[in-house]
């Protein structure tokens, strides 16, 4: 009975709720240009704050790579009116969580907070948008973190290293080939007047986003928004990217390193994302999750299980990549295959795809793989956030949101065939 009764308390909560972001979301522009996007989700009385900002490893060049990452650290060390961790000690106070990321298009900012709480957010990165502070102490210190961090999880990890290796062959240290985290001798050459510069040509209305998702009133957060933003001026934004004259090598690359089995990587340059293009990426999505996307698929029950060649599989793709970007198809051997019979088992999966197409309720089960991890994901306030922030500072519309379940839907064997060929 107690059961029955729950769920009859349920079921108006979950019809309350649309799928569809552009059923409860706005989008809106300052007058100093600064883009909102508001997500309303009353399932909890929880916001997720956050800013983006249209800069990160892809806008750098040689001699300042990791100045987007080491900023990111800096933000949190003082402005005109705070002092270094106070901004993180004010969220912390008010039973909240904050944190930050760079990627290569962007670097964010965010604060999970109770829906009461939200305009302290806003006080709070409103401040440091205009008001950072650079000392040289500070500096000094972030630089020595993000050195570590570069030994911790690419000097110290050999994946990691092949993956950087083979970005700078394909694209050199230009757009995606330059390092998110840096490299160790620019991480330690970049000056305060470098990251002043850098502060003074991204950080400026124009060229960032805010995206708050939660228990949210459209009305009250539009003027919170104005209140603490509305006055702040906008800077001219500068991209500039040093002149590359990088002819792309697709030579093997061969690296011995500590581990404890052998892998293999065969990356392949591919195109941006765009509207033109959007259902080959989405099919690719789909092929990717035939061949690799969990236990049941092809990888998984070809070369693992039957075969016995791998030890484990994957592939790696960004579908909203904003430049050229690599497909990485990659795993480990077993013991006494060699490393080109393991390539070319690989390869021979898509070959028996070409020619023998799908099997009986095959494309029926990737398809609902594929949209329930993307929708069970929506579960999460954050990941609402992230998802459009990921989208808009690339310069895709968050809309492409509310099609992605009709795009998956359209696609059938003849398009899986021809893009696996």
């Amino acid at each position: 009975k107690n059961l029955l009764f729950m769920l009859v308390l349920l079921l108006p909560l979950a019809q309350a709720f649309s799928m569809n972001f552009s059923d409860r979301s706005i989008d809106y522009t300052l007058s100093n240009g600064l883009k909102v996007v508001l997500i309303k989700d009353t399932r909890s009385p929880v916001v997720v704050s956050s800013i983006w900002y249209k800069v990160g490893s892809s806008y750098e060049r040689e001699g300042i790579s990791g100045i987007s990452h080491i900023l990111e650290h800096l933000m949190f060390k003082g402005t005109k009116t705070m002092s270094p961790g106070e901004f993180s000690r004010k969220i912390k106070q008010i039973g909240g969580s904050e944190n930050a990321f760079t990627g290569r298009d962007f670097t964010g900012y965010y604060q999970k907070v109770h829906k009461d709480y939200l305009e302290i957010c806003l006080e709070l990165e409103s401040d440091r948008m205009n008001n950072l502070v650079f000392v040289q102490d500070e500096v000094s210190k972030e630089i020595d973190v993000v050195k570590e961090e570069r030994r911790l999880r690419t000097d110290d990890q050999p994946i990691s290293k092949l993956f950087e290796k083979i970005n700078k062959q394909i694209f050199g240290m230009s757009r995606y080939g330059i390092p998110i985290v840096g490299t160790m001798d620019d991480i330690g050459s970049i000056k305060i007047s470098d990251l002043k510069e850098w502060y003074d040509s991204y950080y400026t209305p124009s060229n960032a986003i805010i995206i708050i998702a939660g228990d949210i009133d459209f009305t009250k957060t539009k003027k919170m928004i104005e209140k603490h933003y509305g006055q702040i001026e906008d800077r001219k934004v500068m991209r500039s990217i040093g002149s590359i004259n990088h002819k792309s090598s697709y030579e093997d690359i061969l690296t011995y390193d500590k581990v404890s089995k052998p892998m293999v990587l065969m990356s392949y340059k591919h195109e941006p994302f765009s509207e033109d293009n959007k259902k080959e990426m989405y099919t690719l999505e789909l092929l990717f999750e035939l061949m690799d996307g969990s236990n049941s698929s092809r990888f998984a029950k070809n070369l693992v299980d039957k075969k016995m060649v791998a030890m484990n599989t994957f592939i790696s793709f960004d579908t909203y990549s904003a430049n050229d970007n690599l497909i990485t198809l990659g795993g480990s051997p077993r013991s006494g295959i060699t490393l080109n019979k393991f390539r070319d088992e690989i390869l021979n999966e898509f070959k028996e795809f070409v020619k023998n197409g799908l099997e009986e309720g095959e494309l029926e089960q990737v398809k609902s793989r594929l949209l329930a991890n993307n929708i069970y994901k929506f579960d999460s306030v954050f990941y609402q956030v992230m998802q459009v922030g990921m989208l808009e500072t690339k310069g895709y519309n968050w809309k492409l949101l509310d099609a992605y379940i009709e795009d998956i839907n359209s696609i059938g064997e003849a398009d899986l065939k021809k893009i696996a060929n």
